[in-house]
């Protein structure tokens, strides 16, 4: 793509895709520092309980089965089985909290595992403290005695450890087929996580209405052929003011679909910049040509914007 991304230029950001095929710049490009120094390693160049279901809910069929072969047959090719965090991750500037919880006796300091769980873990991170476009207005109490749901949370190590460094009032991780949410419970028993089976696109009927103040989506949401129904499901679950925080590989035409789908719901975009830099220096995974890596969060209306916005005709947005 030549063009800078319409649909989020008319918003007033400044997303753009390039001819390469993938975002450059934002706002945290060129601190590429790793993480590894938090465990006294120079930087490399080198790659629960109180639940707010109602019950499970059967998936759709079709994307039960995708999700299904997914795991069975891609995953184990991209995230080596040790990792419990299976995300590209990022590198930024500050230390994650607590990295002895993502240690593990069988994996080694420097491998791909440690590596995943650092980074992965360091994704997870800012996702759960920086609320704007700027990447230094850093709030680490952002989800403390929060009701948090993640959609889509792979092995759930990055549920665990968020939980636990976030501080939140009950976290709840889900996944679409019922054998990986009990390898989840398998692997973390004992954690302050709740594992649930829920499809991501039909989130209504199992979780209850304004039941939690964040959802958090993790490389997951590009896989979603329902936006709408996703979108709609968060709003759904989320209380006024509550705030969906998303990060994911895209594609143009997938993201101006998605975010069509959150402006349509009424939701107030507070960020969406590119971090596509700072995930590549990682090394862990490519982002494919044509895709950009995006971070969104985008706050469900309060009754009184939900109001005005009626009164104009159009969703609100963040100055």
């Amino acid at each position: 793509f030549g063009a800078p991304w319409a649909s989020v230029a008319s918003r007033g950001h400044a997303l753009a895709l390039p001819g390469r095929g993938r975002f450059t710049g934002g706002p945290l490009a060129g601190s590429v520092r790793l993480l590894a120094a938090t465990a006294g390693e120079a930087p490399s160049s080198k790659p629960s309980e109180g639940s707010a279901s109602k019950g499970w809910v059967p998936s759709n069929a079709l994307f039960t089965r995708f999700v299904d072969f997914v795991y069975k047959n891609v995953v184990p090719m991209i995230y080596p089985p040790k990792a419990e965090i299976c995300n590209c991750g990022i590198t930024t500037t500050a230390p994650i909290p607590q990295p002895e919880l993502l240690a593990r006796e069988d994996i080694k300091q420097g491998s791909l595992e440690w590596r995943m769980q650092i980074y992965g873990a360091a994704l997870y991170w800012h996702m759960a403290t920086t609320p704007t476009n700027n990447p230094v207005e850093v709030d680490v109490n952002l989800l403390r005695d929060k009701d948090v749901l993640e959609v889509g949370c792979m092995r759930g190590g990055g549920a665990r450890y968020l939980s636990v460094v976030a501080g939140t009032r009950s976290y709840v991780a889900t996944e679409a087929v019922e054998v990986h949410v009990d390898e989840c419970r398998q692997l973390h028993r004992g954690q302050p996580v709740s594992y649930e089976v829920a499809d991501a696109t039909n989130l209504s009927p199992q979780f209850s209405a304004e039941s939690f103040d964040f959802v958090l989506c993790v490389e997951a949401a590009a896989k979603f052929g329902d936006f709408p129904g996703f979108v709609e499901g968060v709003k759904h679950v989320l209380r006024p003011g509550g705030r969906l925080l998303l990060c994911d590989k895209f594609l143009r035409v997938q993201y101006e679909k998605l975010m069509a789908a959150v402006e349509a719901a009424g939701f107030i975009v507070e960020a969406e910049y590119d971090i596509g830099r700072e995930v590549h220096a990682v090394g862990i995974c490519r982002i494919p040509p044509g895709r950009g890596y995006v971070r969104m969060v985008a706050r469900k209306a309060t009754a009184e914007e939900a109001e005005k916005q009626s009164v104009e005709g159009s969703p609100a947005e963040q100055p």
